[in-house]
């Protein structure tokens, strides 16, 4: 094998025997292990995957060329395990490590344990990621070479406190090495600056290990605009335009698009020109992301550099025609770039939505567990990027994206129609995801007139979620019991002329009781030759069946075109509709029999044993034993799939008994820590 690596130029050739193929092993997980995969078949690269236990079932496990488990159960023994992946590397033989995003794709520390090892590191140098790393240094370069940004102060918690009066409420507490939405704060006057600066400071901690905070000032209405550029070991530096990923909660992107909808040519050309001027004077290698915030008169402002392949990449590979991974592993092989900056046009527009497990109308709780349907579909316009599929137990132990859906029209209205028409006919059971989320943004107004800025979700979640739950409740429920009972007792075999004969179970029984949501519809039919024909409540039904299989049911029902999916659980059908799931049953599936009891009435009990009701890790614990606590109050912080989870006390109480302490990972239903009830003492 032969790896060559300088300053300025980097290759790796096919060895000189063996598969004859040269070969990259990816240090990551999930979409973008699979995506780097896919982009190393295209350029003959044998690809190896490594995988924690959790993740044997991931697709990028069996789309690779070999994939190597690495046993353990954290992520400092995993995905993690700087010394462990490279000792993989080496033993398998491979030419180069992808970091992907996430993980170690930023670590410059790894970045050069790659290059000292003899492997060629696909992303930029280790120089170039510690520049851009750590915030506050980066900050105070690209005001040095006349970028602008917003005023900031950064230190220590008591170093930033002493500025306090210098300061513009509102502001920005961030963790100086963070990313990724970790470690971010904001404070609307100073009197919040001490609790955000504490806050902040152990989120940096925890996060990155790393307790220097910056605070700069808030743009509430801003929007966040980046430009992806690549750049090589011989000079060129190109860009590939703009993207807008200010459909954000919590500093969570959640839609991206491509071109930005807020960017004007004469804006477009400031921002890219800014990127390449960034790149250029850092002797940049490779692909990375320029972040800046624009404020609501134009004026934009440096933010980060993301100095790594993003998340979302695909829009601008779908407008630009380009693959930026493929790129990615050129330029680490030491070769140029092939096309000119002229050549890069921008054609269409493109939009993206991650599709995350977790429960928009819970306050985004993450959610785990076996994945019993998933189905996408399959459009030249649409492309899917994931890791899942049919079956796969999905952990709590990473980051909650399932898949990206992308889409590309020929301008934003049509590719935001496309988008709606995808997001109505992806389907999945088993997780709460924010599939109802995505489209009800998607299809909002605001977004279609481009009214959406960086906060706009978190000042506006209760609103979003109302709307949410009124589609949901404008879902006409016997429709859901006619594609119930069509599913269960319509066999589709053809016996004789009437359409009656083809359900022998409803020539015997005409008369049935569905069960949905506690309420109780009565069914039956009328036997007639032309069409089927069921009543719901003396409500009737003219159906015509357009296609069944199953698990899917496409019906016709006063001449609407209507489709419905079908998860079969151990006493209820889970029936998915309109991105909605609704749990139905029938005593007249054997499987579904319940025994009813008269109501008694039953007395409330004290609730003191208190679970986790998802997998994480414990941040911190509020209390102590033999403190008192208030209905509503915090118990302890849980760290679920990035996101905090608040522990709270289902009423006044005392803590009687801690199970758990910081930084030990719970399972589901793990016991946390008991209550016990304040007794009250009358006449004292």
């Amino acid at each position: 094998m032969t790896n060559q690596q300088s300053k300025h130029s980097v290759s790796f050739s096919p060895p000189s025997e063996g598969s004859g193929e040269a070969s990259l092993l990816i240090a990551n997980r999930g979409e973008i292990a699979v995506r780097i995969i896919r982009a190393a078949k295209k350029n003959g690269i044998h690809s190896v995957a490594i995988y924690a236990a959790d993740d044997a079932g991931s697709l990028h496990v069996s789309m690779a060329d070999e994939a190597v488990l690495l046993s353990g159960r954290m992520l400092a023994e995993t995905y993690l395990n700087q010394k462990k992946i490279i000792e993989v590397a080496l033993e398998m033989g491979v030419d180069a490590i992808h970091p992907g995003y996430g993980f170690l794709s930023e670590n410059a520390d790894f970045a050069q344990k790659v290059t000292e090892a003899g492997l060629v590191f696909i992303g930029p140098t280790p120089e170039n990621i510690r520049l851009m790393g750590e915030k506050n240094r980066a900050l105070a370069y690209v005001e040095s070479i006349g970028i602008p940004i917003l005023k900031s102060f950064r230190g220590t918690r008591d170093e930033i406190l002493k500025h306090s009066s210098e300061m513009e409420f509102p502001v920005m507490v961030k963790a100086s090495g963070g990313g990724g939405g970790k470690g971010m704060v904001i404070c609307q006057a100073a009197e919040e600056l001490f609790a955000g600066l504490q806050k902040a400071g152990r989120q940096a901690l925890d996060y990155f290990g790393n307790g220097e905070l910056f605070v700069e000032k808030y743009l509430p209405r801003a929007r966040h605009i980046e430009v992806q550029i690549m750049a090589d070991h011989h000079g060129n530096v190109l860009h590939f335009f703009e993207r807008e990923c200010s459909v954000q909660r919590r500093f969570q992107k959640i839609i991206e698009e491509a071109p930005s909808p807020s960017v004007d040519e004469k804006l477009r050309a400031a921002l890219t020109a800014s990127a390449v001027k960034i790149a250029r004077s850092m002797h940049y290698r490779n692909a990375g992301t320029i972040e800046f915030l624009l404020d609501e008169n134009g004026q934009f402002y440096f933010l980060e550099m993301n100095t790594r392949i993003q998340v979302e990449h695909p829009v601008t590979e779908m407008i630009t025609n380009s693959d930026l991974v493929s790129m990615q592993i050129q330029v680490a092989a030491g070769k140029p770039i092939t096309v000119n900056q002229d050549e890069i046009q921008i054609s269409g527009h493109a939009i993206e939505v991650r599709m995350c497990a977790e429960d928009a109308e819970n306050n985004f709780k993450p959610s785990a567990g076996k994945l019993e349907l998933w189905e996408t579909p399959e459009n030249d316009f649409l492309r899917v990027e994931t890791f899942v599929k049919k079956g796969l137990m999905v952990s709590s132990n990473y980051d909650s994206l399932l898949a990206k859906l992308v889409v590309w029209g020929t301008d934003r209205n049509e590719a935001i129609s496309l988008m709606k028409n995808s997001l109505e006919r992806t389907w999945q059971s088993g997780l709460h995801t924010n599939l109802p989320f995505l489209s009800e943004i998607i299809e909002s107004e605001e977004f279609r007139n481009n009214h959406i800025y960086t906060c706009f979700i978190d000042e506006n979640l209760d609103q979003i979620n109302h709307r949410i739950q009124n589609k949901g409740n404008q879902i006409n429920r016997k429709h859901l019991v006619v594609a119930y009972l069509i599913h269960h007792f319509y066999s589709g075999n053809p016996y004789g002329n009437s359409i009656w004969n083809q359900i022998g179970y409803w020539r015997m029984r005409s008369q049935m009781e569905v069960i949905l949501e506690d309420r109780v519809f009565n069914c039956s039919f009328r036997d007639n030759p032309e069409s089927l024909q069921i009543s719901i409540d003396e409500t009737p039904f003219r159906i015509k069946i357009i296609c069944k299989d199953d698990r899917r049911l496409e019906l016709e029902i006063k001449r609407q075109t209507h489709v419905f999916y079908f998860v079969e659980k151990a006493d209820e059908t889970i029936v998915l509709f309109g991105g909605f799931s609704f749990a139905v049953r029938s005593n007249s599936v054997l499987s579904q029999v319940r025994i009813e009891r008269k109501k008694s009435l039953v007395q409330q009990s004290f609730q003191n044993l208190i679970y986790a009701d998802l997998f994480g890790k414990v941040l911190n614990i509020t209390g102590t034993a033999g403190d008192e606590v208030r209905k509503g109050e915090v118990l302890l912080t849980l760290e679920s799939m990035k996101t905090e989870i608040h522990v709270l006390s289902p009423a006044d109480a005392r803590i009687k008994k801690i199970h758990v302490k910081p930084g030990e990972p719970v399972i589901e239903k793990q016991l946390l820590l008991e209550l016990e009830e304040i007794l009250q003492v009358a006449g004292i």
